[in-house]
């Protein structure tokens, strides 16, 4: 008897992952990109994102995946072929350098709470310093709308790029204090 076919590995896409077409407006050059399933909206749990790493290619601090207990991160739930796994790997390095793959618990919308995997950036490259990637947020907030995240999610990310754009482009105070 044949053996069959191997089974999935689920895969939690919550940053560009999302809907990486939305990412090649601004990166030049990614890899092929599968063709993943759908997948269905979840939620990580114990977990949030900071904006800590600083990747080139988006002009300033992406998001990394975080523990945070009490916390939730919507996305999608996907399963992944294992033959697919490098390509994803590959894809979600590309995107926002996320090189680290993690576990996680994810409560998909029946309330089954499953394990599954996400890719972060690593947190050897944190650092708080120089800004947080506009470019990265409002992209962001397009591949979370193209994966139909819920409304509140969407507008979330669109209102945070709001205010990194109104931080990061307001005028700089006068330290002599002439006018």
């Amino acid at each position: 008897m044949a053996p069959g076919p191997a089974a999935s590995r689920p895969w939690f896409a919550f940053s560009l992952d999302l809907a990486p077409a939305a990412a090649s407006r601004h990166l030049h050059g990614l890899p092929p990109v599968p063709a993943f399933p759908e997948g269905e909206l979840a939620e990580a749990l114990d977990v949030d994102v900071v904006y800590d790493v600083h990747v080139p290619n988006w002009g300033g601090r992406v998001a990394r995946l975080v523990e945070a207990p009490g916390h939730q991160l919507y996305g999608r739930l996907r399963p992944v072929a294992p033959e697919s796994w490098p390509a994803l790997a590959r894809l979600e390095t590309a995107l926002a350098l996320a090189t680290e793959e993690r576990p996680v618990k994810v409560r998909t919308a029946s309330g089954t709470v499953v394990d599954a995997h996400a890719f972060t950036p690593a947190a050897r490259n944190a650092s708080t310093q120089g800004p947080v990637s506009e470019a990265f947020l409002i992209t962001l907030a397009v591949a979370a709308e193209r994966a139909r995240l819920p409304a509140a999610v969407v507008e979330k990310l669109q209102a945070e790029a709001r205010i990194v754009h109104a931080v990061q482009h307001a005028p700089v105070a006068s330290k002599s204090g002439n006018k």
